[in-house]
């Protein structure tokens, strides 16, 4: 029963990581990939972490394969991207 649980949450935190690329603008017109790090500027890796533990705690098999494999490739997207944000805006 708690395996279920974990792999929900692993599934949770793939889907906030996820939306915001997804679908830029809400219907409501607020832009989630700013609203994502208005939590903080680091909460998408915090999120791919979390992801990734939960959904290495779940349900086995195929549903533990492919959350392990979306969040690692999603926590990769994320620490490129601050890589990028952080090293790569950086005046000469």
């Amino acid at each position: 029963m708690l395996e279920k649980v974990y792999s929900i949450g692993s599934g949770f935190c793939l889907l906030l990581m996820i939306l915001p690329l997804a679908l830029p603008y809400s219907p409501s017109g607020v832009d989630l990939f700013d609203l994502l790090l208005s939590v903080n500027f680091y909460f998408p890796m915090l999120l791919g972490a979390a992801g990734i533990v939960l959904g290495w705690l779940g349900v086995k098999g195929n549903v533990r394969f492919y959350l392990v494999l979306l969040n690692s490739l999603m926590f990769t997207f994320y620490i490129l991207v601050t890589w990028v944000a952080v090293f790569g805006f950086q005046e000469p």
